[in-house]
């Protein structure tokens, strides 16, 4: 597309909430409203455009994207040809009914729609709104990306897949993002071969069940074939990918997992509870103990993976029994990372019509502490067991606390700081660990590995 010459610079405030997707398809927006002269900034209140790209997987998220549309109504009235858009899940899960609350949005934008946003901002300037655009006019429009938009020079996202077709009671994923669509593999190697002349080092596929790759293309695509083609891109250090489902962890994978050189020694694998009754529930579709064989095959195929999880405490009718279970399961797998959240009841979802949130706030949070606490302990205990060793850190940048330190992430992406000079960003590291809390390592650079 032709940038417009003859339209003024206008100032873009892009606010991004929730996952890694979001965040790429962030960058699929930046680019967009690149080409048509637009320019971004940090503060919202220069903006002549402001975009909040949001998340509907809990309240939380929701809420926080609420609280800026009602911080939003006054500027609105001072500056009536201010453009103020909702993109993402939230637009696509509320639609028309978020207009009815904050009639001064003039663009819902669901998932989609990232293509044409360009498009839809320029008919609000022009009079047109508000404008609901919640269809599937371009579902995968990863593509066109602009390599110049994503925040890191060493690292970026690729979407392989999107969408899902599996019915978990508490998810409302299917009616956000829609069923599972996929990019072909020659496509998805273009990009990352792109992505690599352009100075990317560490690659991250993004799907919303990502080993789920290959059922809807037919032929032999997989993502263990995936991963094998990638491995052998000159030029790329690193390659992960996120999110898993348990069932899908299929043997080919776990081999590609084990043979790939590139690909990190780690595996997000949401297991979710640790109470068989609980899954049943969420109709996760495997037991505790399906999932504990899993896991201890893949560590006998590929030794050094090291296993991360979502779990949810205070799911509907969840007992004491059912938590403390949970816990159980904590103790026994020793995660590297546990991702830990309270349920809040999705609209839309089978869990919001069929069950009743009956697990009182209270005992929530009180089940989240320990399960934290649980947590913690053991990131603790396995983290200072990496005193002494020399990890290869990928430097991601100076570290936000303290601009003199580095921070970057092992294969098993442990976090470690030392001190180091800003050139390393983007180059892989010895550090000899001389230090350790639950969340993160602290050593000191060595000459070689």
């Amino acid at each position: 597309m032709e940038p417009d010459v003859a339209a003024p610079l206008q100032k873009v405030f892009l606010e991004t909430f929730g996952c890694q997707m979001n965040f790429l398809d962030s960058e699929l927006v930046r680019g967009r409203l690149a080409e048509r002269r637009y320019v971004f900034t940090a503060r919202r209140d220069e903006a002549d455009v402001v975009a909040f790209n949001t998340c509907a997987v809990r309240d939380h998220a929701e809420d926080r994207v609420r609280n800026r549309l009602h911080e939003l109504r006054r500027a609105k009235e001072r500056r009536p040809d201010l453009v103020v858009a909702v993109l993402g899940c939230m637009a696509q899960r509320e639609g028309e009914a978020l207009l009815e609350r904050f009639p001064h949005v003039d663009i819902l934008c669901g998932t989609r729609e990232f293509g044409r946003i360009d498009e839809l901002v320029e008919r609000v300037r022009g009079g047109s709104g508000p404008i609901v655009a919640l269809g599937e006019h371009e579902p995968l429009p990863d593509g066109r990306r602009d390599l110049s938009q994503r925040p890191q020079k060493h690292s970026a996202f690729v979407t392989i897949q999107r969408g899902c077709d599996r019915a978990c009671t508490f998810c409302v994923v299917p009616r956000t993002r829609g069923p599972e669509v996929e990019r072909s593999m020659d496509d998805l190697e273009a990009e990352v071969r792109a992505l690599v002349a352009d100075g990317v080092v560490d690659v991250t596929l993004l799907g919303q069940i990502v080993n789920a790759y290959g059922r809807k293309s037919g032929g032999d695509a997989s993502l263990a074939r995936l991963l094998r083609r990638l491995d052998r891109v000159d030029g790329l250090l690193r390659l992960r990918f996120v999110t898993s489902f348990p069932t899908l962890l299929t043997p080919d994978l776990m081999q590609a997992l084990q043979d790939c050189e590139k690909v990190v020694s780690y595996l997000h694998l949401p297991v979710q509870s640790g109470s068989n009754s609980c899954l049943k529930r969420m109709a996760r579709g495997y037991t505790v103990e399906s999932y504990l064989r899993l896991s201890d095959r893949l560590r006998e195929v590929a030794p050094k993976i090291e296993l991360a999880t979502d779990l949810i405490v205070g799911f509907c009718g969840e007992s004491d029994a059912e938590f403390a279970a949970t816990l159980d399961l904590v103790q026994r797998a020793e995660f590297v990372q546990a991702f830990i959240f309270k349920y809040s009841t999705r609209p839309g979802t089978a869990a919001a019509e069929r069950m009743v949130d009956d697990v009182p706030q209270a005992v929530k949070e009180a089940r989240n502490q320990e399960l934290l606490r649980a947590q913690e302990e053991i990131q603790r205990r396995r983290n200072r067991a990496r005193i002494g060793s020399i990890e290869q850190v990928l430097v991601d940048g100076p570290s936000k606390r303290d601009k003199a330190v580095l921070a970057g992430r092992t294969s098993a992406n442990r976090m470690v700081h030392f001190r180091g000079a800003a050139t390393l960003q983007g180059q892989v590291v010895p550090v000899r660990i001389g230090d350790a809390t639950a969340l993160s390592l602290s050593g000191t650079q060595v000459a070689d590995g």
